[in-house]
């Protein structure tokens, strides 16, 4: 739910309480978010394909947001990275775009994740490929666990 909390060596873990709390969520609200969710995957042969929705929730338009998807195999090895063959873009606050990504030479059945990385030079917000450092756009971007597949930043 956005709730920030502290986890402790021992394995356990606590809230953080802000010091102004009213500050704290205004602060999260008037950022937001936008989330990337795995809605299908779709065996195709030898191929995966999977299918992809991102709903802007930012307050401002993405314009150009380009991540990158890397399939892992069981015993960890990344197998390939690819992206969409097109780009999150011209999405006003409230959109949703679907996108698909190919894996070729590889059935779903032996994709175990599927890891979102890149998108270093997005165009949304402040942050455009002269100023955006890594990490700074996939921080924007919340990643929905799946069913599907191991799916995650």
């Amino acid at each position: 739910d956005g709730r920030r909390v502290l986890l402790k060596d021992n394995g356990k873990w606590q809230y953080v309480v802000a010091t102004d709390k009213g500050q704290a969520e205004g602060k999260a609200k008037q950022e937001g978010e936008a989330v990337l969710t795995l809605e299908r995957k779709i065996e195709r042969g030898n191929n995966c394909r999977f299918v992809l929705r991102l709903v802007n929730n930012l307050p401002y338009e993405i314009r150009s947001l380009v991540p990158y998807y890397v399939a892992y195999r069981a015993d960890g090895v990344a197998y390939d990275t690819v992206s969409s063959g097109s780009s999150f873009a011209a999405m006003k606050p409230g959109d949703k775009l679907v996108r698909d990504v190919d894996f070729t030479g590889i059935a779903c059945r032996d994709i175990v994740r599927v890891q979102v990385v890149g998108g270093d030079r997005c165009d949304m917000g402040d942050l455009d490929k002269f100023n955006a450092t890594e990490g700074q756009c996939l921080a924007r971007v919340r990643v929905v666990a799946s069913d599907l597949v191991r799916f995650e930043k």
